[in-house]
C-alpha cells in the first residue's frame, strides 16, 4: 500500500496509454472482418452438394453443423477456412476423385462438429 502511495502522481497522466484508441478501433474491425471472411469461406465449403453429401455419410444434420461455425473461435474458424480453402483451390485437392474429396469433407464436417461440442461442453 505504501509503495502506491509514493508513486509520484505526475508520472502518469489520465489518457496515457500504450494503444490509441484509433490503433484500438482498427484491430477490432481488422479482427471483425477477419472473423467474416473465416465464416463465409467455411460456410461457402459446406454449402456445397459434396458437403452434403458427406453430411449424410457420417449421419450429420448439415443445417446445424452450419448453425454451429459462428460458436467457433477465431482460431479455430481460421484453422477451419484455411483448410476449406485448400480444399476449394489447391489443384491436387482437385485432383482427388470423388471418393476422396468426400472423404475429406466428411472429415472436414466431423471437426467442426467436434469443435462445435467441445464450445458446448
Amino acid at each position: 500500500a505504501a509503495a502506491i502511495l509514493s508513486f509520484p502522481a505526475g508520472n502518469a497522466v489520465a489518457g496515457d496509454h500504450v494503444a490509441t484508441p484509433d490503433a484500438v478501433q482498427s484491430r477490432l474491425s481488422d479482427a471483425a472482418a477477419q472473423r467474416a471472411q473465416d465464416v463465409a469461406t467455411v460456410q461457402d465449403v459446406l454449402s456445397t452438394p459434396l458437403a452434403q453429401e458427406a453430411a449424410s455419410s457420417v449421419g450429420a444434420d448439415l443445417g446445424r453443423v452450419r448453425a454451429g461455425v459462428s460458436t467457433l473461435s477465431d482460431s479455430e474458424l481460421s484453422n477451419l477456412a484455411a483448410r476449406a480453402s485448400v480444399l476449394q483451390s489447391d489443384p491436387v485437392a482437385g485432383a482427388m476423385d470423388h471418393n476422396m474429396r468426400l472423404l475429406v469433407m466428411a472429415a472436414l464436417i466431423l471437426i467442426v462438429i467436434l469443435l462445435i461440442l467441445a464450445v458446448f461442453n
